[in-house]
């Protein structure tokens, strides 16, 4: 498969076409080995197995959250990955949320809190999260920042990937060659990174597969379109709240003129209205 490629390569920073590299079964050594090129768990841990990526609601009326890949390793730990292209507000209380429910979600009631493993979420972004930090990869944990003290018995770590500040040449971090994979866009930058990584070989003719598969295509294809629709949609109101508020503000303007005794002609000349 390695020698062909489709014309048009599908991004494998879009979330659907992520989540069928990474969260497949059928590929869980690609998962595996991007997981173990940055987090700091032991090797054994690495069974994992894959998990329903809703974060089920506590009531009818709470919000429901989807992760993009959700699994447990060998010793229960609970990782969730969300891969974000576009600048979403609100970045740091949507991952607490996330990490929150995935949390709350393995406590049922009447159980004790020794029944809660770790959670470990990662937010990998295609634009720069913390503008002036040169870092690429980050780990958040609770820190006494006084004094550098953790807390270890708090089962939370947050860990963000930046691909925008990704170096062109390998700077000896495992996970870089993978952050490439992610940032590639032409054949050629694909195979040159998977000449040295027999995974990433195969995360790219998984990725060639994908992008020669016609239903996958038109798939990708309808879920773009439907962001553009919804982007264009939002941009619509935006324009109208615009549109409405100079509309308001200039009636407001005209009822002071013409409390102040201008006549209509005045009142026209001045607002436009």
């Amino acid at each position: 498969m390695s020698g062909s490629s489709p014309l048009e390569i599908l991004p494998p920073t879009d979330d659907w076409i992520f989540k069928l590299l990474f969260g497949d079964k059928r590929n869980k050594s690609i998962l595996v080995a991007l997981l173990s090129s940055f987090l700091e768990l032991p090797k054994e841990e690495y069974e994992i197995i894959f998990l329903d990526a809703s974060l089920k609601p506590e009531a009818d009326d709470d919000k429901l959250g989807i992760v993009d890949i959700k699994v447990k390793t060998k010793t229960g730990k609970i990782i969730n990955i969300e891969i974000q292209v576009n600048p979403i507000k609100n970045i740091g209380k949507r991952l607490s949320f996330y990490k929150s429910k995935l949390i709350v979600e393995q406590i049922g009631k009447g159980e004790l809190y020794n029944v809660i493993h770790s959670v470990i979420c990662i937010c990998i972004t295609s634009y720069s999260l913390f503008p002036g930090v040169e870092d690429y990869l980050n780990n958040f944990r609770f820190y006494n920042p006084r004094n550098g003290f953790l807390f270890e018995e708090i089962p939370e770590e947050i860990y963000t990937l930046e691909l925008s500040k990704v170096p062109s040449q390998n700077d000896g971090n495992a996970v870089w060659e993978w952050l490439q994979f992610l940032r590639a866009k032409r054949r050629e930058e694909f195979e040159m990174i998977a000449e040295s990584n027999p995974e990433i070989r195969k995360a790219v003719d998984t990725l060639y597969e994908l992008s020669a598969d016609e239903e996958v295509r038109l798939e990708y294809e309808r879920r773009q379109k439907a962001w553009r629709d919804r982007q264009s949609q939002n941009e619509g109101y935006y324009q109208d709240g615009i549109q409405k508020g100079r509309d308001d503000a200039l009636l407001e303007i005209a009822r002071k003129l013409q409390g102040m005794g201008l006549s209509a002609e005045q009142i026209k000349a001045a607002t436009g209205l």
